[in-house]
């Protein structure tokens, strides 16, 4: 099967990337958008993170822009793509 992050919009992948997710930590994003040049993701944790730095109320929803060269891995179920195929999703 092709694996095609478009396919996985709206559902959870795990993201080794920028600081603004942790640095060199896994963690848990929802996929809002693929572009060209890098992904939107949702993320309560980061936004947590980027409030409490600049003390101010966190944004909710939050998206962030991770362009694809800040990204060392990306990880997501094959269930996940596998399902967004049958639902139609691009």
């Amino acid at each position: 099967m092709e694996m095609q992050l478009g396919k996985l919009i709206h559902h959870k992948i795990v993201v080794l990337g920028p600081r603004i997710l942790d640095g060199d930590a896994l963690e848990t994003v929802t996929l809002l958008g693929v572009e060209e040049t890098g992904i939107w993701v949702d993320s309560p944790q980061a936004a947590e993170r980027v409030a409490e730095k600049f003390r101010v109320k966190p944004a909710a929803p939050s998206a962030f822009f991770i362009p694809f060269a800040q990204i060392t891995s990306i990880i997501a179920s094959i269930e996940a793509a596998t399902a967004g195929e049958l639902r139609g999703v691009q």
